[in-house]
């Protein structure tokens, strides 16, 4: 898929910084608490494209089951690789 750039005439005729510009030291931030969104320890990111009509599928039964969508893939996820041992 191509990535189209919207930038504006005057965005175009700015003067860019470049990478490798020197910066100035400053002072060290402390470290940030994890935002929200963000992946746990331990832990990584998947990203799938699924079908809408199971993504459906699946925020019902979250719902009804007052679980989370991760929750109920991890489950079979755990479950598919333990029945395929």
């Amino acid at each position: 898929m191509e990535q189209i750039d919207f930038v504006t005439i005057e965005e175009q005729q700015r003067p860019r910084k470049r990478n490798g510009a020197a910066r100035k030291p400053g002072p060290k931030k402390a470290a940030k608490p994890q935002r929200p969104g963000a992946v746990r320890d331990g832990y990584r990111r998947l990203t799938a494209d699924i079908p809408a009509d199971l993504h459906k599928r699946l925020k019902m039964q979250a719902l009804m089951e007052d679980r989370s969508v991760t929750e109920l893939i991890v489950q079979a996820a755990e479950c598919f690789l333990r029945n395929r041992d």
